[in-house]
């Protein structure tokens, strides 16, 4: 279905509007030509200076046309701008819960600047077409019919020579049409990549200026909006070529048809009042026909919007929620990841053949270089991605996925799927299984996809926060929160006393993203958002990065108190907490390399044990050169 018949498919849920609007243009139009008729006769009886009653009453109903078509205009004009607002408002609603219900696979593969122009400009466009778009295209053909038709009225002849001129007239319109869509595509694309550059470098201004790279900066603004320019000076090219070669048709045609009309009333196939109603008549054309060409604009840019933007809500998410979920009310909290394989691009393995349980309530400590899969493994849990679900072969230390048809080719070459092997120059490989994760037992792929994310609690390394109060930000996930169990939260991550210092406590606007609170401050602020949401599972990512010794030492002593009965993992490189851990996983390029408790991986004496002696080395330098600190910040700090 092309994206304007979609577009149309939203007007027709509101019928009542979009038939009101049709019926009043079709009156509004039959009116308006109605009146060259009625001119024709005023005319002919002024010329003749007979029947001057009649000439009264025939003025007399000029005017009650010309009232009731402004009437009618008038109808259609409001009717029709409140469909398009009703048909905005419906397709806005529609893509936010679209954006919402997206997982980060699709955030991934589009920029942010990109989103918001789909959403916001080229939403506007499409809003664009349908307050003005629909009008003039159905006013500019019900016009250019209806007056063809009462021309036919007048003279049969004069109207046959006028008929000669609409086959060039579509001809160029459908040009038009096809030499500026593309234009018009490629400029809403790359007004989202300016969008997006802009969007880059206002969230990212503190980095732009800490390098001084200002200057850099602009330059690349300067070329996404070079080019910007380039591409509406060219579509704004096509668009005033158009409205000149338009009126140079019709008025050759026009010209042609006086000179013609004149010649039939000198010789008296025509009367005066013919004659001036015709010319009147073809003087209208030029409306119709700028209005089409005004409607072949508009619909161009408002099906490359629509393109853009029903990129959003066709987009197939990679996870998706079962035909039969099971509900979560309550949850143990036990977590088994089962031979789990993972993958962000195709083949490009981020974990693999990754098995482990953790009995509820306890703690599990992830550790690993950058890169190692830490983090792909707390993202897997809440299903902000899915498990790799196809089966694998591995040969010779590469891994090759088996297809739809239990082939799997290796070196250019299909080998068949049989009794779970592959037989590859006489050698019987295994075929490895997609792997699982569960919960209590259960694949989390069997659970609703909210149900099971409103039992885990994350903390990320850089929390996020909105635009709001203190009290609103830690009530996030429960907003019906009373304001004691709110404080409980704050205190339970040290930051309540450092709230009590402000003006308006609880009641304090942060700023955009937090910005008005310092690092350690808005990781405490996540802390207690995430505590007071009461999950059965907490995922802490680093979460006391941001935060001096002495007051990890604090939060850690809170933090023990709360998970309590809650299965905790925590990807950090903090001693203290790494000791206490029930389990450490250690990580290496995807996968496992050791695990178990701290006791047993020192007993062990690979790669744990000599990371540990490395970070107690590194902790006994920083003790050793730490300044006294200036502020209580133990306390949440003294300034916001």
């Amino acid at each position: 279905m092309g994206h304007i018949a979609r577009l149309t498919m939203y007007a027709f849920k509101h019928k009542g509007h979009f038939i009101g609007f049709m019926s009043a243009a079709a009156v509004a139009t039959i009116f308006n030509l109605w009146t060259p008729l009625i001119l024709v006769d005023i005319v002919d009886l002024v010329t003749t200076g007979t029947a001057y009653d009649t000439l009264i009453f025939l003025a007399f109903v000029y005017l009650i046309l010309i009232g009731l078509y402004a009437l009618f205009d008038f109808v259609q004009r409001y009717v029709s701008a409140l469909m398009a607002q009703h048909i905005i408002y419906d397709l806005r609603t529609q893509l936010y819960e679209s954006l919402m219900e997206k997982d980060l696979a699709f955030y991934d593969d589009n920029e942010t600047g990109q989103l918001l122009a789909r959403v916001t400009t080229d939403v506007t466009t499409m809003r664009h077409f349908l307050l003005w778009g629909y009008r003039v295209i159905f006013i500019g053909l019900a016009s250019l019919i209806g007056t063809y038709y009462v021309m036919w009225l007048i003279n049969q002849q004069l109207t046959r020579f006028m008929l000669i001129a609409v086959p060039f007239l579509f001809f160029f319109i459908y040009i038009f049409a096809k030499k500026v869509r593309p234009v018009y595509f490629e400029s809403r694309k790359q007004y989202g990549a300016l969008s997006a550059v802009l969007q880059e470098n206002v969230v990212g201004m503190k980095v732009v200026q800490s390098y001084a790279t200002m200057d850099k900066e602009s330059m690349r603004v300067e070329r996404e909006n070079r080019s910007y320019l380039d591409l509406i000076v060219e579509a704004n090219r096509l668009s005033s070529l158009y409205s000149p070669l338009l009126i140079a048709i019709l008025g050759t045609a026009t010209g042609l048809l006086i000179y013609l009309g004149g010649i039939s009333y000198s010789v008296g196939d025509l009367t005066y009042g013919e004659f001036v109603g015709f010319v009147s008549l073809v003087a209208n054309l030029y409306l119709p026909a700028r209005f089409l060409s005004w409607g072949v604009g508009m619909y161009q840019r408002a099906s490359a919007a629509g393109e853009r933007t029903f990129y959003i809500l066709d987009a197939r998410d990679e996870v998706m929620n079962p035909d039969n979920p099971v509900t979560l009310e309550r949850i143990e909290g036990k977590v088994e990841f089962d031979h789990v394989d993972f993958s962000y691009r195709g083949d490009n393995w981020i974990l693999r053949d990754v098995t482990f349980a953790v009995e509820s309530g306890q703690v599990v400590a992830l550790l690993g270089a950058t890169g190692s899969g830490k983090t792909s493994i707390v993202n897997l849990i809440p299903r902000f991605y899915d498990v790799e679900v196809r089966r694998s072969v591995t040969y010779h230390g590469r891994i090759y996925t088996v297809n739809s048809r239990d082939r799997v080719e290796i070196q250019g070459k299909e080998y068949r799927v049989e009794d779970g092997t592959v037989e590859i120059d006489g050698e019987r490989v295994p075929v490895k299984e997609p792997g699982v994760i569960r919960i209590d037992g259960v694949d989390i792929r069997d659970f609703g996809i909210d149900s099971l994310r409103t039992c885990i609690g994350m903390v990320h390394q850089d929390p996020f926060l909105f635009s709001a109060t203190i009290s609103e930000n830690i009530a996030f996930a429960r907003p019906d929160a009373s304001i004691e169990e709110i404080v409980a939260a704050a205190k339970a991550a040290m930051i309540h006393d450092f709230i009590m210092t402000l003006d308006d406590g609880y009641d304090t606007a942060i700023g955009e993203r937090g910005v008005t609170l310092s690092g350690g401050q808005k990781q405490r602020v996540a802390i207690a958002m995430a505590l007071l949401a009461d999950p059965r599972i907490l995922i802490l990512d680093d979460s006391t990065s941001s935060i001096d010794a002495r007051t990890e030492m604090a939060i850690q002593k809170a933090l023990e108190n709360l998970m309590q009965g809650r299965t905790t993992f925590i990807i950090t490189h903090r001693l203290s907490t790494i000791r206490s851990a029930d389990l450490i996983i250690m990580m290496d390029r995807g996968r496992i390399s050791e695990m178990g408790s701290h006791e047993q991986l020192i007993d062990m004496g690979g790669n744990y044990a000599d990371m540990f002696q490395t970070l107690s080395e590194m902790e006994l330098v920083a003790a050793a050169t730490e300044q006294p600190q200036s502020g209580n910040d133990v306390n949440g700090g003294t300034s916001l």
